[in-house]
């Protein structure tokens, strides 16, 4: 990891973890836990602890078991590149890369972080399933300033040095912030937004959540009783693809050992299928997804995405301004809150360019906004999608998101308080 801060690297740092989990199924009863000690040990005494804790508590409301192996596992293209785990003096050079990249486009100075990471996992289970994968990331997050009321970030993202652009993430930052200089201050209102691909993926991010049956399960998802129903557009589809080659979240097996596969979640706006794990997928009577991911603190195992694809539409992102006319185009946003998951109320801060569409054409900048709306709503008023696609990761969006350009009606819009 490498972060830097006013064009100048501040912190570099290098690290290696091994995580030991544990899942246990018995008798409707299901316990994990991660271990912090590394020795065999550790892991009996763990494995004791959590079958003693599982005799005491009650069982569950359905029985189920680990998927029963042997499987066959096929390698996803591209996922590895041993070239990252040395990548050192590569992050060095992404940063000045990125912060010239940003600096020609007309901003003053850039601050963010570029990591490169490898990930090994093997699973082996007691239902004779056994089964290992090897992946590479590397990622930059970049704002640039020209001032303090005018910034823009970009972002890249690949699983190997070949595909991995920090000048790309360089200019969309510092052009977005050049564009952003002197804003006014905004007003409250529904309006036409075009959704640039950080902030769309930020809320495709949310759609990845609540189409897990876990988040249904507990009632956290606002899809909840809504298979087969209409709950977007027909401009939108949208995939969860574990196999897709050269893409940051791919995998051959989920954590419960099973292969995973290419999942649509919603195809021309219909609700399609959930997410599920083996406890899910017995609990609603539905076929597993290779979606299980190991998580502790809640049980074992939840349903979850690996690669959120929204499908391109046909359009250029000049075209998506023009059908908006008058409205709003947003680039990015941070701390998206749900004031009711289940019926999807929310609202999220916008941050870095936002800019008021006059005639179709970009015109002056704007500040001080926040969207508060619907997701479903949202979702069945988007109306065309571009041709252009990014992937999109940072703290605000967890899933790797590869997303276009969107165009939606009648977004709500308030004024940020001070």
């Amino acid at each position: 990891m490498v972060r830097f801060s006013n064009d100048s690297i501040t912190i570099t740092n290098s690290w290696v973890s091994e995580t030991p989990t544990i899942y246990l199924v018995s008798e409707k009863r299901r316990a994990a836990c991660i271990v912090e000690e590394e020795n065999l040990d550790s892991l009996r005494k763990a494995v004791e602890e959590l079958a003693a804790t599982m005799r005491l508590g009650p069982p569950g409301d359905v029985e189920f078991s680990l998927p029963k192996g042997p499987f066959k596992y096929q390698p996803v293209t591209g996922a590895y590149d041993d070239k990252v785990s040395q990548a050192e003096d590569e992050l060095i050079d992404a940063v000045e890369a990125g912060v010239n990249a940003a600096r020609t486009e007309g901003a003053a100075r850039a601050s963010g972080v570029v990591t490169a990471q490898t990930k090994e996992r093997y699973v082996l289970t007691s239902e004779g399933a056994e089964g290992s994968d090897r992946n590479t990331e590397i990622a930059m997050t970049i704002r640039a300033f020209v001032d303090d009321d005018s910034s823009g970030q970009g972002i890249a993202l690949a699983t190997n040095l070949g595909n991995f652009s920090p000048e790309e993430a360089g200019r969309t930052a510092g052009r977005i912030a050049k564009l952003a200089v002197n804003p006014q201050r905004g007003e409250p209102g529904k309006y036409q937004v075009v959704f640039g691909p950080s902030i769309l993926a930020n809320l495709l991010d949310r759609v990845g959540d609540s189409v897990s049956a876990y988040a249904v399960d507990l009632g956290l998802s606002f899809f909840q009783g809504m298979l087969k129903q209409r709950v977007a557009s027909e401009a939108f589809t949208l995939h969860d693809d574990a196999r897709l080659g050269h893409s940051p979240g791919s995998s051959s097996l989920d954590d419960e050992a099973y292969p995973t596969q290419e999942n649509c979640l919603i195809r021309n706006g219909i609700l399609e299928m959930y997410l599920q794990s083996s406890y899910t997928a017995a609990k609603q009577k539905a076929s597993l997804t290779g979606s299980a991911s190991f998580e502790a603190g809640i049980g074992g195992m939840t349903p979850s995405a690996h690669n959120i694809l929204l499908d391109p539409g046909d359009k250029s992102l000049d075209d998506l301004l023009d059908r908006a006319h008058d409205g709003l185009y947003i680039t990015n946003n941070w701390y998206t809150r749900f004031q009711n998951y289940r019926t999807s109320d929310f609202s999220t801060i916008i941050r870095d360019g936002v800019f008021r569409i006059v005639n179709g054409k970009l015109a002056h900048p704007v500040k001080g906004l926040r969207l508060s709306d619907n997701m479903l709503r949202i979702l069945r008023s988007i109306k065309a999608l571009s041709k252009e696609r990014h992937w999109i990761k940072w703290w605000e969006v967890r899933t790797p998101t590869l997303t276009p350009y969107a165009q939606a009606d009648g977004v709500g819009i308030t004024t940020a308080n001070k």
